[in-house]
């Protein structure tokens, strides 16, 4: 009776196993159809994109996607530095008269 228990649990456990080695398999596959999808539609792109450079066509719409680029990081930047120069108001007059002067005298010969 115990050795018929034992044989089914290891009967249920290999099927478990079965089931999730067939599982592994199919997600690996659908990773691979993925991956090549993802690597195909990348080539056709480039290839494109290297047609319509060869042509001399294009370009003008490469360009002026690169400048709404450049435009945005150039605001990024601009409102970065904002931040930095209202962080700098912040500091008391004080401080920055204190700084100054220590400044001064460990720079300049007295």
């Amino acid at each position: 009776m115990e050795m018929e228990r034992i044989l089914s649990i290891g009967g249920r456990l290999q099927k478990l196993l079965d089931d999730a080695d067939a599982e592994v398999q199919r997600k690996v596959s659908e990773a691979e159809r993925k991956a090549e999808e993802m690597i195909n539609s990348a080539k056709a792109e480039a290839e494109y994109r290297r047609g319509k450079a060869q042509r001399g066509t294009g370009i003008e719409d490469l360009i002026v996607a690169e400048e709404k680029k450049a435009k945005k990081d150039a605001e990024n930047v601009a409102g970065d530095y904002r931040k930095k120069m209202e962080e700098l108001t912040k500091i008391p007059k004080k401080n920055l008269d204190e700084a100054v002067n220590f400044i001064l005298k460990e720079v300049l010969p007295q």
